[in-house]
């Protein structure tokens, strides 16, 4: 029997197979109104036992989570389990546990209203396990000010990426916090996060606002609500996530201290094959003054990095690409998700290995057992404010990622 751990949505019952038939037979021919999801189903934190998935409704509903092995539900397409949520309204978060390792599942949230039934489009999502060193996952960022233009980048993720187990979003989701901007972003990711566990880093537009927590189900680590920053593990990559923000607002010093030995404690204690991680603000960028580093994280936290032997590091709030290898290290800049994409600089940044502007663009990491390769994808060109779309899966820039025996 599956175990449920949820926040603000009341008391959860777990039940059978059986009774899952009878339910799912009570939602069968019934026609809806108003949708009371106002987004959702997303997937968030995965692991080897566990996924984290996520909904938010406009009014209080009960809500029944539907699952089943894939295996299963494509012999007999009957769901294997169900859990049952008390009526609530507003953000609701639950910890989906008990799950098989490397295993893929299907999933479907149900809404029964007196005579009124709704349903959520069926998704799917992969665990991890020990054995897992061959899969995909996505990376981009900086998806603020143009919804239309961030649609473009997840259509392409979708139609072109759809093996992908996870993405990863390196900040800047929205231009502010506020409901109304979180509500069209989720609009444009709903397919996505569907199917696709969807993680973040914080950004400066996120402003360390309650809301980036609430929203967004983040792995574990530390900080606010434990999800400042974070790591988890998938297969044989060690998955960390920081936040570059805490350089600057009260307390800075503090927190940045706190941050730097849990990253240190947490990278030393890893053994996975390859190191990843995730933070807003880059080290490297030809736009920084000068074409030069920014030093402040530099000199924080490079030392940890190559004493640890992280293999690459993505970063967001420059919105163009970059690509720079400088002390074993590969930083890839990605910020060409939605925002304002900037003109070329003149100035070179030390390491740099190739650049481009004026890009909409995400990149596909591919694991193969001891190798990562790194393909970034354009999805459109923009001139003038003018969005000419690429040819399908142009690529700017292909490399690999070697792990040294």
């Amino acid at each position: 029997m599956t175990v449920c751990r949820c926040k603000d949505v009341g008391h959860i019952v777990s039940v059978g197979g059986v009774l899952l038939i009878l339910a799912a037979m009570f939602f069968v021919g019934t026609e809806g109104g108003e949708d009371p999801l106002i987004w959702g189903p997303n997937l968030g934190a995965i692991g080897e036992d566990f996924v984290y998935v996520s909904w938010n409704a406009s009014r209080a509903v009960g809500v029944e989570l539907c699952y089943a092995t894939a295996a299963s539900y494509d012999s007999s397409g009957v769901w294997e389990d169900v859990l049952t949520f008390e009526p609530h309204m507003g953000v609701a978060e639950t910890r989906l546990e008990g799950l098989l390792p490397g295993t893929t599942y299907y999933y479907q949230i149900l809404i029964g209203e007196e005579e009124t039934a709704y349903s959520s489009l069926v998704g799917r999502f992969t665990t991890s396990s020990p054995d897992t060193k061959e899969f995909s996952f996505l990376v981009y960022g900086d998806t603020r000010s143009f919804p239309d233009r961030h649609e473009l980048v997840v259509d392409n993720m979708l139609e072109s990426e759809s093996g992908a187990v996870l993405v990863v979003n390196t900040g800047d989701l929205v231009e502010s916090p506020t409901i109304g901007r979180f509500r069209t972003f989720f609009g444009v990711i709903g397919d996505l996060a569907l199917s696709c566990p969807y993680l973040s880093v914080i950004g400066n537009h996120e402003r360390g606002h309650f809301r980036y927590y609430e929203f967004l189900p983040l792995p574990n680590g530390g900080g606010k609500e434990d999800e400042q920053w974070w790591s988890f593990d998938y297969g044989n990559v060690h998955f960390m996530g920081l936040d570059s923000c805490v350089l600057s607002g009260a307390n800075a010093i503090a927190r940045m201290r706190e941050q730097l030995e849990w990253a240190k404690a947490d990278l030393a204690s890893c053994n996975s094959e390859f190191k990843v991680v995730f933070f807003h603000h880059p080290i490297y960028s030809s736009t920084w003054a000068g074409g030069v580093a920014n030093e402040g994280l530099r000199s924080l936290w490079e030392p940890i990095f190559i004493e640890n032997k992280v293999d690459i590091v993505f970063n967001g709030h420059m919105h163009c690409y970059e690509h720079f290898y400088v002390n074993g290290i590969h930083y890839v800049v990605t910020g060409g998700g939605g925002a304002p994409l900037q003109a070329p600089i003149s100035a070179i940044a030390e390491g740099t290995v190739f650049r481009s502007y004026g890009e909409l663009h995400y990149v596909l990491v591919t694991v193969d057992e001891d190798r990562m390769n790194v393909e970034v994808i354009s999805v459109a060109t923009v001139s003038d404010d003018k969005v000419s779309l690429s040819a399908s899966g142009y690529l700017l820039e292909s490399f690999d990622v070697v792990q040294e025996q």
